[in-house]
């Protein structure tokens, strides 16, 4: 695990260096209203370490293997009727063009190599066949489904963020997680970015941040509507960075289809 290689979050061919970042709001291009797939819950019971620590138990590192390297992205777990959900990237779980991923595990709560809540491996995977033949950007989330450990489901350990979709690219109070690993970051602390998302100018689908997380953030949550520092909506979750300019994030939150992917988890 110390030795995965971060995966860096790429960047589309078009201009990359963000607009001005300071006021203008947009919406998702899709039709349809806003709404929530599920709500945020503590764990059952609730371990005080849920509310207490610096580090947020529903987000952590998803390793894994790809062409003999070891990679690790981030992502964070949503509740579910099943409570075994976790969502990411569609990069970090399938090579666009190329295949799926192997041996996923998932660390909530991450810190330095310790693995407080224990390392869950993945049962299931889901990620949109846009992003798997066309490397379609605004496609880029993904659903996990995790096998129990010691015979409990994640959700219940370590409790679940809620999923929201169809909202628009201009959010306030935003919080994005990650674990970054290049640079000044060496991937063994999570971070995290807040503030007021924008849209991308031209692309009209794409809400950004600022925020100078790089590799390994990929799948992190955006969080909007938190309940507290740990737990909220995730609206969002990372996919491309800017390279030029400003440093920013870059993600197409969470479309009606994204409710429908998860749906079928």
């Amino acid at each position: 695990m110390l030795a995965a290689i971060p995966t860096d979050i790429e960047v589309p061919d078009e201009g990359l260096a963000p607009r001005n970042l300071s006021s203008e709001m947009g919406v998702v291009t899709e039709s349809g209203p806003a709404g929530d797939a599920s709500d945020p819950v503590y764990p059952v019971p609730e371990d005080a370490r849920s509310r207490a620590v610096p580090v947020p138990a529903t987000t952590g590192k998803l390793f894994y293997t790809w062409a003999g390297g070891n990679y690790v992205c981030s992502a964070s777990v949503i509740n579910s009727a099943k409570k075994n959900v976790i969502m990411t990237a569609g990069h970090c779980v399938y090579e666009a063009k190329k295949g799926w991923h192997d041996n996923l595990v998932f660390v909530p709560a991450y810190y330095n190599g310790s693995a407080p809540y224990g390392k869950w491996s993945w049962s299931t995977a889901r990620t949109f066949t846009a992003w798997q033949n066309d490397s379609a950007w605004s496609h880029d989330q993904a659903f996990l489904t995790l096998a129990p450990l010691g015979g409990r489901n994640i959700v219940d350990v370590v409790g679940g963020n809620g999923l929201s979709w169809g909202y628009g690219t201009g959010m306030a109070g935003v919080r994005i997680w990650g674990y970054p690993a290049e640079g000044k970051y060496n991937g063994q602390l999570p971070y995290y970015c807040d503030g007021t998302t924008t849209d991308r100018s031209a692309f009209d689908d794409d809400a950004q941040l600022v925020c100078d997380m790089n590799g390994g953030a990929s799948g992190g949550a955006w969080l909007r509507a938190r309940i507290g520092d740990n737990l909220g909506y995730v609206y969002a979750v990372t996919s491309r960075r800017t390279l030029s300019g400003t440093p920013a994030l870059i993600s197409t939150p969470n479309p009606e289809r994204v409710k429908t992917m998860f749906d079928l988890m």
